[in-house]
């Protein structure tokens, strides 16, 4: 694998792709909502091949797969070895398989206007030169093929991690601004620059729809920490601290979730953009 987004390839073929990888089961109920929404809007027709943008550990190419039947194809395409191969393992449980390939989107040689349909949930706001890695989503595709990608909006709008977030922040050693302009979860939360990164990569038609979703953060407050502290938002901001630190982080987070605990658990929005385009 090459060099476009080496960051990221390191970090999904790490500790924390086995850690998403083992709780993709989780991953998908929580995500369920979003995935249907986006897919519904994709529409891929039996008979299309479609592309899937940072499948992860395959959720949403089983479903492409089905829409496209045993006369089309869909492909998965992700960074991270661990997702993958919990993918690969689950193709045996369905009759119309999709194909999984290691790689990265911006160089991979796909053969140019080889897909009908593109699509991606939460998998396309790292690359390191968005322009370019669209670029080559738009040379893999048919002229007028529609892309259709969900991606979070802002962390106002988006609870389920802002909430353990500012309920942890106070216990965390100051942190290193981060530029807007870095890749990162809420990349695509602006409007113009979604509008900008499709335009400059050649694609038309572009439209955000908003859509919210309640996510079931656990049954209970701890486990609604474990959650977020464990495979969530704030996994990426505990990798590095202590043992002492993590535990009072946990008790904060528990204490702040409990204030939203509801019938059936604790549950939060989440807020995202469905953007669909054109090729």
């Amino acid at each position: 694998m090459s060099a476009p987004n080496a960051a990221q390839v390191t970090y999904w073929n790490g500790p924390i792709g086995k850690v998403w990888a083992k709780e993709q089961a989780k991953r998908d109920r929580d995500h369920a909502p979003m995935t249907m929404a986006g897919i519904d809007l994709l529409a891929p027709k039996p008979g299309q091949r479609v592309l899937d943008i940072g499948c992860g550990s395959g959720t949403t190419t089983f479903l492409l797969a089905e829409r496209a039947g045993p006369s089309g194809k869909a492909v998965g395409i992700d960074l991270s070895g661990p997702m993958l191969a919990v993918a690969d393992a689950r193709r045996k449980e369905v009759s119309v398989a999709p194909e999984f390939i290691q790689g990265d989107v911006t160089d991979y040689p796909f053969a140019p206007a080889s897909f009908d349909c593109a699509f991606s949930q939460f998998g396309v706001m790292f690359f390191a030169d968005s322009v370019a890695s669209f670029a080559a989503v738009h040379r893999a595709m048919k002229k007028d093929g529609r892309l259709v990608f969900v991606c979070w909006r802002g962390a106002n709008e988006n609870p389920w991690s802002s909430v353990p977030e500012s309920a942890a922040k106070p216990l965390l050693p100051p942190s290193a601004p981060v530029s807007p302009d870095a890749p990162g979860r809420y990349y695509f939360s602006d409007p113009e620059r979604v509008n900008r990164v499709l335009s400059g990569a050649g694609f038309r038609d572009i439209a955000l729809d908003k859509f919210d979703a309640k996510i079931h953060l656990g049954r209970t407050p701890e486990e609604a920490a474990s959650s977020s502290i464990d495979a969530g938002p704030l996994l990426r901001t505990l990798a590095e601290v202590d043992e002492p630190t993590r535990a009072r982080v946990r008790e904060a987070v528990t204490a702040r979730l409990s204030r939203e605990m509801g019938p059936g658990g604790v549950y939060l929005t989440g807020g995202c953009w469905l953007v669909s385009a054109r090729g």
